[in-house]
């Protein structure tokens, strides 16, 4: 294994994507196995959420850190331990069935993997050829997706109960370590502390961390509240989950070729088209919910779409950061995307209870309104002449 070896500028995106998908398929597999589990053990709907909401709360407390481990340590040791404090931790789920302890192994297991991943989404921002940024980071945003996909979908396969699913986690875990520990080169060290990134961040940056902190509170409508949705009009629950799936699909499938065109065409272009899709399919999916494979269709451009809000705010820092400053830029966009992990699941939930069922809509809606809002008035302001 090469965790020691100093970082180069050299980036092998097929392998660090694919050792990134392993641990995305661990943590798919956890929320299915976690979650479920906490169901049949008579928590509440509370605690389950409360539950799911620790992995957000651990990113959005040691994210603003990663700027000054990352300057005094070697980045690879620092991604190692993350992945060891992973794989010690869920072994917890199996040996002490508590709801108030799964809390805390939910928030080292589920914290440490997301701060793997805002290591790794630094590493390629900082690596990637301005030319092929966004394609790069859509590759990784693909192989995300289909790694949680598989994680979740191989829990059923080997059962709830016992060592069987946590054996699967620890696999997916330790695939990921072995995957990154065969890379040649580790992730960049960041050298002197940031000039004041966060002030730069009121240009036309503010666009990408308003893109991570929407599309963190945009997040639980597909994945959580969207199943409720389509349940609540009488839809069965098998309907339910595959329009959740079709959303993920579509992330995987339009990643890439939205990277491509982003890199081609602009960044700025290709959010404002992709806000724009996203706003109008929130009309256009109620009127597809009794028509069900016009629905998965429906939810397919949802997710391509709606997916590279994310993945080119990401790599629209780039465009603006480099060095120390881009690590702590990068540690901004991830704190915010943790901060609307956690705030947008109860504002939809409470749209929902406001206008059930069709409220979800609109507060997703307001969301996309709200983002090419911002893109607009920082667009105009950048090209007015000083």
């Amino acid at each position: 294994m090469r965790w020691i070896v100093r970082p180069s500028p050299s980036l092998d995106i097929t392998g660090i994507s694919v050792a990134a998908g392993l641990l995305a398929a661990a943590v798919g597999a956890s929320y299915a196995y976690v979650d479920l589990m906490l169901n049949r053990m008579g928590a509440s709907g509370t605690a389950i959420g409360l539950n799911a909401a620790m992995p957000a709360l651990g990113w959005l407390l040691a994210t603003p850190l990663m700027p000054w481990v990352l300057r005094r340590f070697n980045p690879g040791l620092v991604m190692a331990g993350l992945l060891m404090t992973a794989a010690v931790t869920f072994p917890g789920f199996e040996l002490l069935h508590d709801e108030r302890a799964w809390m805390l192994f939910r928030f080292l297991f589920g914290g440490s993997c997301g701060l793997v991943f805002r290591l790794v989404e630094y590493w390629i921002s900082a690596v990637s050829p301005d030319d092929r940024r966004s394609r790069y980071i859509g590759i990784y945003s693909a192989c995300f997706c289909g790694g949680a996909a598989v994680g979740a979908g191989a829990v059923p396969l080997v059962g709830f109960q016992g060592w069987p699913p946590v054996l699967l986690v620890l696999a997916f875990v330790a695939g990921s370590a072995a995957a990154f520990g065969r890379l040649r080169h580790g992730p960049p060290a960041v050298g002197d502390s940031p000039e004041s990134p966060l002030w730069s961040l009121s240009g036309i940056a503010s666009v990408g961390v308003v893109g991570a902190l929407l599309f963190g509170m945009f997040e639980p409508v597909p994945y959580a509240l969207m199943p409720v949705y389509v349940v609540r009009q009488g839809i069965g629950e098998e309907w339910a989950a595959w329009a959740a799936s079709a959303f993920l699909a579509g992330q995987v499938v339009f990643s890439v070729p939205l990277g491509v065109f982003a890199d081609r065409l602009g960044k700025i272009p290709l959010l404002a088209f992709s806000a724009m899709v996203a706003l109008g399919m929130t009309l256009v999916i109620p009127k597809t919910v009794f028509a069900l494979p016009a629905l998965l269709a429906a939810m397919f451009v949802w997710g391509g779409f709606a997916g590279a809000l994310y993945t080119i705010s990401l790599a629209l820092l780039t465009d603006v950061f480099e060095g120390s400053d881009l690590a702590a830029a990068n540690a901004v966009f991830g704190t915010l995307y943790a901060v609307g992990s956690l705030t947008g699941g109860p504002l939809h939930g409470a749209a929902m209870d406001w206008r059930d069922p069709q409220g979800l809509m609109i507060s997703a809606a307001a969301l996309f309104a709200v983002f090419l809002t911002v893109l607009f008035w920082r667009t105009q302001r950048a090209e007015k002449p000083a």
